[in-house]
């Protein structure tokens, strides 16, 4: 896979990306290369081709590279993929909410980024969490900035 320029590449602001919680062990890696090599000479050697296009889908999943990072811009999500890529930019200005979620992690902090009736999380380090929300009240001071513990309207966390 060529790696191409990061959108946020030439920006002399701080860049913050987020971390994994829990990655990928190699097992897993292994075991999805191995569902692809049985969907494709599942394809082959059967009368299901469907299975070959389930084969290469799975196959660009794989070899698809997420690379997030949070800016003087914004939220900045760019995916790279063999054949294609794909930029998405929440700018402040378009940003109508922030949840902190502290899941008692002792390094990383849930922070979900909310525009229009979408929502995306990231975990972030606490020094970073805290300079990403004094950026935020910089750049877009009407975004409000919640907890996850709080209930404003009283609502029950209970399942109906």
């Amino acid at each position: 896979m060529s790696k191409r320029s990061l959108p946020w590449a030439d920006l002399t602001g701080p860049i913050y990306s987020p971390r994994e919680l829990k990655p990928r062990k190699p097992y897993v890696i292994y075991t999805c290369w191995a569902m692809v090599v049985l969907l494709l000479v599942g394809g082959i050697l059967t009368r299901f081709k469907i299975a070959l296009v389930f084969g290469a889908l799975y196959t660009l999943t794989l070899l698809t590279k997420k690379d997030v990072a949070v800016t003087q811009r914004g939220l900045e999500i760019f995916y790279q993929m063999k054949i294609t890529t794909n930029y998405n930019f929440w700018p402040w200005e378009e940003i109508n909410a922030i949840v902190v979620e502290d899941r008692n992690h002792p390094d990383l902090i849930a922070l979900h980024f909310g525009r229009g009736n979408a929502s995306k999380r990231f975990f972030f380090t606490r020094k970073d969490t805290q300079e990403i929300l004094i950026l935020a009240r910089e750049k877009n001071p009407s975004i409000p900035v919640r907890s996850a513990t709080d209930n404003p309207r009283g609502f029950s966390r209970k399942r109906i």
